[in-house]
């Protein structure tokens, strides 16, 4: 069974080796030159930092010690993984997939397998080699194409225009900074810039929520409360009935009265109750939680120094000097980053492959595989808080599936049911999630994929520590090859 894994990010290692624990040959390509994803040299923007507490970004067989760590030691950590459980040796570096399609034949597209193309990243020139897999996983991940908005006037700007990812080190220094974008990103660019910019300003089209490291009044970490079954069954319910417990049903008032402590709480350890009403969130606690990040640490106090001049409003334009809000304000810049987001596409795959709508939300059962195609799956597209934990787990559902030993093996057509009912659910709970992003139900989605596999989804020992103690973690879910080998045997002896 061989296999191919497209990227060596975070998704891209651990799907690898899942699937060598199955039994599958595999062959990982990545277009850098060591393992990490974003988290690699050149991946992302400089100075590019983890925003997991302790014990949060680690896979379930190796723990590690990292805390708000720097890219450095994310990637370090990432690349002992890969070293530890011989995904380096399947790793094929600085190699670019440029095309995957179904191998022609009969029935269902990818039946009987995928045609796949590389070369050598960025030489275009480069001989492409042509290789056929029986299965393809994209784990090419959600932050590489950017999105940057087509605004009028770009010739009057003579200045340097950038998206967030391409901001390296002394982009900053004795210049004109604004930033575009109110996301964890933007925050983390705006802050840098009021340190070593002779200006810095940020641009919001609107005030999104940030979590504190740590809550209630700054004394209790975040995971202590966001990463727990009680703390998740403040959510509104989740989509999939069979993952919702009696704890999930707490009465809709005093769920209420809780958000409102919580919202206020938020306000006020995040620091942003010090600011101006206009810099702090309009909307309500918990539905915008999917677009949260960790405030980065010093922005509330730069802002609050006047090292941060901040503006709530649309951009309109360029002009000769910056850019022209929709207010009619002019704001000067030098350098002008857009932390406006990416693009999740895959250039790459057979159009015959759907995987958007016509309004391009992601349509993949369960967040991984699109209906009607075989022998292909993503991973690192069913978004949660902890998504080191969330691509695990779809790794060993993935797995489940291409072995075709998951307790049901649903229709197409059952599988595009389910996914027009979840994107109406994520419509409405969390908006403007695309269909990629699951926010803060990682235990809900943990037991999902659990479900399906057969396994159990109560992952301690006792009531009050499966209910009260951060359950949003990978080690919860050690030993799940071993765990669904057996599954797999008591049904073979079952049926025998």
């Amino acid at each position: 069974m061989r296999a191919c894994v497209v990227g060596a990010g975070p998704a891209g290692i651990v799907t690898a080796k899942v699937l060598l624990e199955n039994g599958f040959d595999v062959t990982v390509f990545d277009k850098y030159q060591r393992v990490g994803g974003i988290w690699s040299p050149g991946g992302c923007y400089d100075g590019l930092a983890n925003q997991s507490a302790l014990r949060l970004f680690e896979f379930a067989d190796l723990p590690n010690r990292l805390h708000f760590a720097g890219a450095v030691d994310t990637q370090r950590y990432l690349e002992d993984y890969a070293e530890t459980f011989g995904v380096l040796d399947r790793l094929r570096p600085g190699t670019e997939v440029i095309s995957i399609r179904p191998v022609d034949g009969l029935g269902r597209v990818g039946a009987s397998g995928w045609s796949v193309d590389s070369r050598p990243a960025g030489d275009q020139a480069a001989r492409v080699r042509r290789e056929t897999f029986d299965y393809v996983v994209v784990a090419s991940g959600a932050h590489h194409h950017v999105q940057v908005p087509d605004l009028p006037g770009r010739e009057l700007f003579s200045g340097t225009v950038l998206h967030s990812n391409e901001v390296r080190a002394e982009t900053f220094t004795g210049r004109r900074v604004v930033v575009v974008g109110g996301g964890k990103s933007a925050l983390d660019l705006i802050t840098r810039a009021a340190h070593e910019a002779t200006s810095a300003t940020i641009v919001q089209r609107k005030v999104n929520w940030m979590i504190p490291e740590r809550l209630v009044l700054g004394l209790v970490g975040y995971k202590w409360i966001l990463f727990t079954r009680l703390g998740e069954a403040l959510l509104p319910r989740y989509h999939d009935p069979a993952c919702v417990r009696p704890i999930d049903r707490i009465n809709e008032r005093v769920k209420r009265g809780l958000w409102w402590l919580i919202t206020r709480d938020m306000l006020i350890s995040t620091g942003l109750y010090r600011l101006p009403r206009q810099l702090r969130p309009t909307h309500t606690l918990p539905f915008h939680l999917a677009h949260a990040g960790v405030m980065p640490r010093g922005y509330v106090r730069a802002v609050r120094r006047g090292l941060i001049a901040a503006e709530v409003g649309a951009v309109e334009a360029y002009t000769d000097k910056g850019l022209r809000l929709a207010t009619g304000e002019e704001v000067p810049a030098d350098v002008i980053v857009f932390a406006t987001g990416h693009h999740k596409v895959f250039p790459f795959l057979d159009p015959k492959v759907r995987v958007h709508d016509s309004t391009g939300r992601m349509r993949l059962y369960r967040g991984i595989v699109p209906p009607g195609a075989d022998r292909l799956g993503f991973v690192g597209f069913r978004q949660v808080f902890n998504n080191i934990m969330g691509v695990e787990l779809t790794a060993h559902w993935l797995a489940c599936h291409f072995r075709v030993a998951l307790r049901t093996t649903p229709s197409e057509q059952e599988m595009q049911e389910a996914v027009d009912a979840r994107l109406a659910w994520q419509e409405q709970v969390l908006p403007g999630s695309g269909g990629y992003d699951f926010g803060p139900y990682d235990i809900h989605c943990a037991d999902e994929l659990m479900h399906d596999m057969g396994l159990p989804s109560r992952r301690a020992g006792n009531l009050p520590a499966e209910y009260l103690l951060p359950g949003g973690v990978a080690h919860r879910y050690k030993g799940l090859t071993r765990a669904n080998s057996a599954t797999r045997r008591r049904g073979t002896s079952r049926n025998s």
